[in-house]
C-alpha cells in the first residue's frame, strides 16, 4: 500500500486499478510531482495511524525536561 501523509490518496494493493505495484509506485509518483505531498508504503493492507495521545503529557515531557539540568 502506498498512501499519502498530507491528504486521503492512497493506492491500496487490493484495489483492481492498481493491481500491479509498479503501476502503484507510479501512481504515487504522480501524485507527488502534482501536488507535492509525501508519500510512504506500508506492507498492511490499512493506512497506519498514529496513535492518540493526551497533548497534556506531550507538553509536559517536551517542556517538563527542558528547563532541568542533565
Amino acid at each position: 500500500m502506498k498512501y499519502c501523509l498530507e491528504c486521503d490518496w492512497v493506492a491500496d494493493p487490493g484495489s483492481e486499478t492498481d493491481a500491479l505495484d509498479d503501476e502503484r509506485s507510479k501512481a504515487a509518483l504522480e501524485h507527488f510531482v502534482e501536488t507535492g505531498h509525501s508519500i510512504d508504503s506500508s506492507d498492511s493492507v490499512g493506512r497506519p495511524t498514529t496513535p492518540a495521545i493526551c497533548e497534556a503529557f506531550l507538553v509536559r515531557d517536551l517542556v517538563g525536561s527542558f528547563g532541568q539540568s542533565v
